[in-house]
């Protein structure tokens, strides 16, 4: 049995480290540099979540949305994440570069790019439908609607460009 879901592994190391930080920080008769520093820890760790966390999912109409979008002409990479997620955390720079260059301004939209937080309703509502049981997990759907392929806790931009050029 899990204690915490994999979901919440960023929380569940930052609150740990936090944790253990301070019990050590204490029993060793601390100086006032040692809280600053502990207090600098623990901001950096605020800091960097706030900047780097992937984003709710940003669907008006939810898992309708999303199956309006599979087979509408256009290939859809999903992205099924959460945001206390640290293999989503360090994956989401890379998606989204990909999502920029392949949809810029000069070359048009090549693909769909959506994001499905597994916290929220739709997330939930999507669950069934393509039983993923890890985060990140992306799956590949040409512009017919069929799904080419599914990677797990890992990203390659490559496999996508080479998707689109197939």
């Amino acid at each position: 049995m899990n204690l915490i879901p994999v979901g919440y592994s960023f929380l569940a190391i930052a609150i740990g480290f936090i944790i253990i930080t301070g019990i050590i920080l204490l029993t060793n008769k601390p100086k006032w540099n040692d809280y600053a520093a502990f207090g600098m820890i623990v901001l950096s760790l605020v800091v960097a979540w706030s900047i780097i966390h992937p984003r709710p999912t940003q669907l008006r109409e939810g898992a309708q949305e999303v199956q309006s979008l599979i087979g509408s002409g256009t290939p859809v990479l999903l992205e099924f994440q959460s945001p206390y997620c640290i293999a989503c955390i360090s994956i989401k720079p890379e998606v989204d570069a990909l999502e920029q260059e392949l949809n810029s301004q000069t070359i048009g939209k090549q693909i769909h790019i959506v994001r499905v937080n597994i916290q929220e309703e739709t997330g939930m509502d999507l669950l069934p439908i393509y039983g993923f049981q890890f985060t990140p997990t992306f799956i590949y759907f040409d512009e017919l609607g069929n799904e080419l392929w599914r990677l797990v806790g890992t990203f390659d931009p490559q496999l996508v460009r080479d998707s689109l050029n197939q």
